[in-house]
């Protein structure tokens, strides 16, 4: 069959490769002059299955209601956004319950590592290279109670396949030993020794090169305008003045798949979350980093990314606004400095970014079928689109083909928010 992407982000790009690799026709559409060119850019380049909770944790709304006026707060709510919030906000914070936060853990989890296991067949069928790193992720507490609680949390899901060890300051330092400045200050760490990290622009840049090897064709700089819907089914896409058609599509537009799917009424519960990142190239006053580190304290990470270090995270709602705000860089830039004290970072050779996270309303990718027969969605994948990319792309493409899937699709379907609102 024919397959048109609307996308060629992280999400966009496995799936029209995976799409291609069983003999699909596939044509890929991205507004911007490649692959990988906005959410998928300068992320925070972990692929962590150890980490698969929503941002709607029990309580967030304590920290969103705080955050308003607060530029500095790590999870951000600018109040011009509230309107474009509700009621999608509503169905956030009603996912944030004990049972529905556990339930839309798990699902994570599992969408992980599965995904990190067709990443491995990904990697090794296509050759291509992205600087991964398989040392795992650490993750720094300087609270004691933190510190359990998140030690608790990770054994829960300990009897779904997780592993993991929590740690001393001590073992955290001889993990990565940059850390022994602040060792002081450490509670502990839990270090996942299965997660891994890699830099997702270079990935993309290589996958659409090999995928277009395969027989992809890309259509960059090429906006879809509009969408022709018409008996239950999608008709054509209209882009670049030409109307093109296809047997199947594909919308992997990350938050902009949300308004593209709206003109022919179609609701996604997804917003945008403002992500940022600060990028150094390698100098002589900067420790290299051996693992990834991720700081409870400040809702971020501290990455190795080629040679440099990158500082990655918080969470901003604010819109489609993709304005750099300084106050948010200046947050990782004091995290860097902070984390890594003995370094010196020149604020002038930091290269900082931006990107808008797809954010579905309980935290949880949403992939597959529409009310549409032959239109498919995956989007909403908010933090953890590199992390769950490549098992997003396989279920998707067994959804397509008719092939039962490895994991049950169910708790990813479009259809589990029929009966709530956006």
């Amino acid at each position: 069959m024919k397959v048109i992407v609307i996308g060629s982000g992280l999400i966009g790009l496995t799936s029209a490769y995976l799409l291609r690799r069983r003999g699909h026709e596939v044509l890929v559409l991205d507004r911007q002059q490649g692959p990988g060119r906005e959410t998928s850019f300068a992320n925070g380049t972990l692929l962590t299955p150890g980490l698969p909770e929503p941002w709607n944790a029990p309580g967030c709304w304590r920290e969103l209601l705080s955050s308003i006026g607060r530029p500095q707060a790590p999870l951000h709510l600018r109040l011009r956004a509230l309107p474009a919030l509700a009621p999608w906000g509503v169905a956030f914070l009603r996912h944030s319950r004990a049972a529905n936060f556990a339930h839309n853990t798990l699902c994570n989890f599992r969408l992980a590592a599965y995904s990190l296991r067709v990443m491995d067949s990904l990697r090794q069928e296509s050759g291509i290279e992205y600087g991964r790193i398989a040392r795992g992720t650490l993750k720094i507490f300087r609270d004691p109670l933190a510190l359990e609680h998140a030690v608790n949390a990770s054994g829960q899901l300990a009897a779904h396949g997780l592993t993991f060890r929590g740690i001393s300051a001590g073992e955290a330092i001889r993990l990565e030993p940059a850390l022994a400045p602040i060792g002081g200050e450490l509670a502990g760490a839990i270090h996942y020794p299965n997660d891994e990290s890699g830099d997702a622009y270079r990935f993309c840049t290589a996958l659409a090169e090999r995928a277009r090897e395969h027989g992809v064709e890309f259509r960059f700089n090429t906006t879809v305008t509009a969408l022709d819907a018409r008996a239950g089914r999608l008709a054509a896409v209209l882009a670049a003045g030409e109307r093109l058609s296809a047997d199947c599509y594909v919308a992997a537009a990350g938050s902009y798949s949300t308004p593209l799917l709206e003109r022919i009424g179609i609701a996604l519960p997804v917003r945008p979350a403002k992500g940022y990142s600060l990028t150094f190239d390698p100098s002589p006053a900067q420790p290299p980093l051996r693992i990834p580190l991720l700081d409870d304290h400040f809702h971020a990470a501290v990455v190795p990314v080629g040679t440099g270090i990158r500082a990655a995270g918080t969470a901003e709602f604010a819109g489609y606004d993709l304005a750099l705000r300084p106050e948010r860089i200046a947050n990782l830039l004091r995290l860097l400095q902070q984390l890594l004290p003995q370094a010196r970072f020149d604020p002038a050779q930091g290269r900082s970014w931006c990107g808008l996270r797809p954010m579905s309303s309980d935290g949880v990718p949403i992939i597959g079928p529409t009310p549409l027969a032959n239109l498919f969605v995956s989007t909403g994948h908010g933090p953890l689109g590199w992390t769950l990319a490549a098992g997003s792309a396989q279920l998707l493409a067994d959804l397509m083909c008719g092939t039962a899937p490895a994991i049950d699709p169910a708790g990813y379907g479009l259809a589990r928010f029929a009966a709530e609102g956006r």
